[in-house]
């Protein structure tokens, strides 16, 4: 079962980078739930997730995800990304700063027939905010 989730989870990968709909309908149930980290209730389906590829396009837009590592058991995936990119649009009301970026995200996905129907995600905002200057960093 395993190798064919992995392949389903890099096919999402290439999804991601691309946002390619048709690729996503391949990898996203209709009925899938994605739990975002910043509040509200979570985004439904390949909309929802559009939603958020949006806005971290629209902050980041030369946004690029690479698989790290994964821990495989039974119908989920844990998947651990390094997220590179360059702010350049407003993110969490934060003013675009032009600075690079480099974020790990830990994401938890639960597969029913190959296809996505739920995932936790766990970004490194503090990082990511550090980075833009939006939080103090320290001064070591």
């Amino acid at each position: 079962m395993a190798p064919s989730l992995l392949s389903s989870l890099h096919r999402f990968t290439d999804f991601i980078n691309s946002g390619d709909t048709s690729i996503g309908q391949e990898v996203i149930s209709e009925s899938a739930v994605f739990h975002v980290p910043f509040g509200g209730e979570p985004l439904k389906g390949l909309d929802g997730y559009l939603q958020i590829l949006e806005m971290m396009r629209g902050a980041f837009p030369d946004i690029h995800w690479t698989l790290q590592e994964t821990v495989c058991e039974g119908d989920k995936i844990v998947a651990r990304f390094e997220t590179r990119g360059t702010h350049e649009g407003p993110f969490l009301n934060f003013p675009a700063s032009g600075k690079a970026i480099c974020m790990t995200a830990i994401n938890i996905y639960r597969f029913v027939d190959g296809k996505i129907v739920e995932e936790r995600g766990q970004p490194d905002l503090f990082g990511l905010m550090v980075q833009i200057g939006a939080v103090p960093g320290s001064s070591g």
